[in-house]
């Protein structure tokens, strides 16, 4: 299945209340109205599947010392990792200001809110201690950026290493917070 992600208000719909009160147990009296008068879809980013984005968070756990990866993903649900605000639940919500505390949503716990300022930050941390030479990007990757739509419609069979995959999830993640700044929206991966 796809795993995308998307730059608009759709991620907001149904979870007003609850990020508004994420928000404000964080000391952030924030108004969600500029983020819901954006468009539901500004741009769509494929992160190719849910099996990308899992090769992606192991080459952060292991980056981060872990030696055994389920006690990595364990520390980036209790906050050990220094990666926050990196993709761990399959709801992710990153919005365009700055904070130091991403989290879950009270009432949701399978819904996670970040930051996109943080996000960008940690995806620099993450290209400046690996090996993969993250930022690099990928032929495919440029054809989906430049017309998403033809791409998912293609259904090119993608024969990508797991390093392409690793490096196509960096720059999906990077492109969209960037994205989502630029046009004051939200950044949301939408669940498969």
């Amino acid at each position: 299945m796809a795993k995308d992600l998307i730059v608009g208000s759709a991620g907001l719909q149904g979870y007003e209340e609850s990020i508004a009160s994420f928000l404000l147990s964080r000391g952030l009296e924030v108004g969600l109205a500029p983020w819901l008068e954006r468009p539901d879809t500004i741009a769509e980013i494929s992160c190719l599947n849910g099996a990308s984005v899992m090769e992606f968070l192991r080459h952060a756990v292991q980056l981060e010392g872990y030696a055994d990866e389920t006690a990595g993903f364990a520390a980036g649900e209790d906050g050990k990792l220094k990666a926050k605000n990196f993709p761990w639940w399959d709801n992710s919500l990153w919005l365009p200001l700055e904070f130091d505390e991403p989290g879950r949503l009270d009432d949701d716990e399978s819904f996670f809110v970040g930051s996109c300022q943080s996000l960008i930050a940690e995806l620099e941390e993450l290209k400046r201690t690996s090996p993969l030479q993250l930022g690099e990007v990928v032929s495919q990757y440029s054809d989906m950026r430049t017309d998403f739509l033809k791409f998912v419609r293609s259904n090119a069979k993608l024969d990508l290493s797991t390093e392409d995959c690793v490096r196509w999830v960096w720059r999906a993640l990077r492109d969209g917070a960037e994205l989502a700044m630029a046009q004051n929206a939200v950044l949301w991966a939408a669940p498969d």
